[in-house]
């Protein structure tokens, strides 16, 4: 192995080794899960606040006793299925809204019940009152059946299992926040506009930074402008030793370990990633909205970044703007910060960039490149676009505000 000698996002030294690879091959879809396996002895017991580090550490037992429990708040996960008959989940508000069959493994399926868990448990949820929606995606160990074809008036390579139309799904369903606790390294126009509409419309999205102790900035979700990549610390505050980093790092949160039910076995066991630091995020920032309703998406992020244990120092690749503060974003009016996006441009040929934010904004992108978005319409110039029987949404032709700007 070998040692590199950085500086954690908290301002501490600390030693950063590579490890050998941790997450399921991409070859299959370009997406994997972002978790690393913890050495444990596996049990029965069931799962409660104690034995997840993060709740003692982010003190969630004060921030429950003060009623900061998401109420209100609707929050998507992208990820295997959730299995809402694990004990931890009893009582949550979960709705599974897939909007084709999709199997997901057993292994896949045990990484999104604990994401559910992680958010919405009674026991040790970070915002047990949200409402979740789930949305089953594929991985290299799941499979999809043929109602998860691209339906009749759709391009024909874009399925409503594609990343880009889960996202539409989760937008058009009401999900103000959306977290991907998995890699993917697409670079599609759908799901280019995909992001530009959650942009354009105060959508956020939290994205795990993954964790192959390097920088993964290209085969995480985190690339694209405006979604929050998480990386991972270690309850001591340092970086975590597994976790990667890169230009698309926004913030940093505690990865584990994490207990979660092993489907498979029903037994209890341990794991820790990025994976876990992403939804923490997630859910402080639901906590955060049900806390400041009248705050913007982009105070929320300027809230995010402006509160980080050590934003002070600035951004780097590891931390980005430093470690999520729970208890500061509840503490600190983000009424304060400007209401302007600080992950619009992040470097680096980010996408989508202001100016194809507001292309979408005005409906002049073709709608062959749009998937599943239930607010489009096509307002642009192009008259075939009338009669073009590919083209499910609606046009209004040469309506567009773009033409009518004073």
């Amino acid at each position: 192995m070998v040692s590199t000698r950085v500086f954690s996002p908290i301002g501490q030294v600390f030693n950063l080794r590579t490890a050998g690879t941790l997450c399921a091959t991409l070859a299959l879809t370009g997406i994997a899960t972002a978790y690393q396996a913890v050495p444990t002895r596996a049990d029965d017991r069931q799962i409660t606040s104690a034995d997840q580090a993060y709740y003692s550490y982010y003190h969630l037992d004060s921030a429950r006793a003060k009623g900061y429990t998401g109420a209100g708040v609707t929050i998507a996960i992208i990820d295997g299925t959730v299995d809402t008959s694990v004990p931890e989940l009893a009582g949550a508000n979960i709705t599974d809204k897939t909007p084709c069959t999709v199997h997901s493994s057993t292994e896949h399926a045990a990484h999104g019940t604990a994401i559910a868990a992680l958010l919405v448990s009674n026991s040790y949820g970070i915002v047990p009152d949200a409402t979740l929606l789930s949305y089953s995606m594929l991985d290299p160990t799941s499979h999809a059946e043929s109602d998860c074809t691209a339906p009749s008036g759709f391009p024909i390579n874009i399925r409503p299992s594609d990343l880009s139309s889960l996202i539409n799904h989760a937008i058009n369903d009401g999900a103000t926040i959306i977290n991907l606790s998995s890699s993917t390294s697409l670079r599609s126009e759908d799901l280019k506009w995909a992001i530009a509409r959650s942009m354009s419309q105060g959508v956020l999205i939290t994205a795990s930074a993954g964790n192959e102790s390097r920088d993964e900035n290209e085969d995480h979700l985190s690339w694209w402008s405006g979604v929050i990549g998480v990386s991972a610390i270690d309850t001591d505050g340092k970086f975590a030793s597994y976790s990667s980093w890169g230009q698309g790092v926004t913030t940093t949160a505690v990865g584990g370990p994490i207990a979660y039910h092993d489907l498979a076995t029903g037994t209890v066991r341990q794991n820790r990633g990025t994976s876990f630091s992403a939804p923490i995020v997630a859910g402080a920032l639901a906590q955060a909205r049900a806390k400041w309703p009248n705050a913007t998406s982009n105070q929320l992020l300027q809230l995010l970044i402006n509160t980080a244990v050590g934003h002070e120092q600035g951004w780097n690749q590891y931390g980005g703007y430093g470690a999520a503060n729970l208890g500061g974003m509840l503490n600190t009016d983000p009424s304060q910060y400007p209401d302007e996006n600080p992950l619009a441009d992040k470097g680096g040929g980010s996408s989508p960039t202001p100016e194809e934010i507001q292309q979408y904004t005005d409906g002049l992108v073709d709608p062959s490149e749009i998937a599943y978005d239930n607010s489009y319409a096509y307002r642009g110039l192009d008259e075939s676009q009338a009669t073009n029987k590919d083209n499910p949404y609606p046009t209004h032709l040469g309506t567009s505000p773009r033409y009518h700007a004073k």
